[in-house]
């Protein structure tokens, strides 16, 4: 643990410098949007960044959005040129589908790499152990439910299971949910976190890889009724996966498994069933193909020195790397990456 404390600080203070190294100029500047402090993109990212940068010669900073949404937006205005994305959210911007991105499509970026899956968590409090056991259970409850930063991919996901399950949602002209069933909150995955170890939260979701510290903390201090997952129904999982392919065709969600192996308060030898979707590393079109080619080589040969940190990295696979994007395509520089390993890359960016 001692070492992996240590190797976590060690990133996260060459990304402090690279940061200041950045204001002097010159070089290849990589601006990348993750996450909210407290979840699993920022502190996966505040690792792999310090890596590009050390195999690349680029400056690669870090930098915190309100979610999947806010950084494809981010890419859009140009604010940004890589980011971490839910890949569903990544095709719905492609499409210009969701009332997220109906102003319209964003489609100046492109696929680098998949990196690790991530599954639909949703945390009750300790005390409600009795009473809720499934979504269906928060109907006509009145509790208070945290779905995630407003307009973020777990607020979309979030929303979209509730309905599922029979629970009835409204949308003001601002975008932000009301509900007859819940008291609603839209709070990052730290402050939900901090706020039910306060007792003030029932339940909240949280699309991201597992283990996320802030759920693992929940049961390792400050909250003394402790915290536990469940899960989806098959029947409601195969129909929310159906409703979600892209133009009838491509899957972004698929069925995932959460065990003890990510959670010590889930019993050995039980699973909680739940969705996920992947982890996506995307690229602004304006970066060249030779600037994206040294980009995907220097983070599939950083794998060894990710599994140092985050057990998550044990999940990428370069087979794998550009699976379930429907129709958005690869940038030039990471298919000439996968090329070289042999894979056939069919869907490339032309960036003109």
């Amino acid at each position: 643990m001692k070492k992996i404390l240590a190797l976590v600080m060690a990133a996260l203070m060459l990304t402090t410098c690279l940061f200041a190294f950045a204001s002097c100029g010159g070089g290849t500047n990589i601006y990348i949007k993750t996450g909210g402090t407290g979840g699993t993109y920022y502190g996966f990212t505040n690792t792999v960044g310090p890596m590009l940068a050390d195999k690349t010669g680029y400056v690669c900073q870090v930098l915190t959005s309100g979610g999947s949404v806010d950084s494809l937006k981010s890419i859009g205005s140009g604010d940004c040129n890589m980011a971490i994305v839910q890949n569903d959210t990544m095709v719905n911007a492609y499409n210009g589908l969701t009332a997220n991105f109906e102003s319209g499509a964003i489609t100046n970026f492109s696929v680098l790499a998949h990196v690790y899956p991530e599954v639909v968590q949703i945390v009750c409090h300790g005390r409600n152990a009795e009473n809720i056991k499934s979504l269906a259970d928060l109907k006509g409850s009145n509790l208070s439910v945290s779905i995630g930063d407003m307009g973020s991919g777990v607020e979309a996901n979030a929303i979209a299971l509730m309905r599922k399950y029979g629970l009835t949602f409204e949308q003001d002209s601002v975008g932000a949910y009301t509900s007859p069933d819940i008291q609603i909150r839209n709070l990052s995955v730290a402050d939900s976190a901090n706020a039910m170890k306060e007792d003030a939260l029932d339940v909240f979701f949280f699309t991201s890889g597992a283990p996320a510290t802030s759920i693992t903390e929940l049961t390792t201090n400050g909250n003394p009724k402790g915290a536990y997952l469940i899960s989806l129904d098959d029947a409601i999982m195969d129909e929310f996966i159906a409703d979600n392919k892209i133009d009838g065709q491509h899957d972004v969600f698929a069925k995932q498994t959460i065990t003890h192996a990510q959670y010590d308060f889930i019993p050995e030898g039980t699973t909680v069933n739940t969705i996920g979707v992947t982890a996506t590393y995307i690229v602004s079109n304006s970066l060249s193909e030779e600037v994206v080619y040294n980009l995907t080589k220097a983070l599939w040969e950083s794998k060894p020195d990710l599994l140092e940190v985050y057990a998550i990295s044990s999940n990428m696979d370069v087979d794998r790397a550009y699976a379930t994007i429907g129709n958005v395509p690869v940038h030039p520089g990471a298919a000439k990456y996968y090329r070289e390993l042999g894979m056939t890359v069919e869907n490339v960016a032309d960036l003109g």
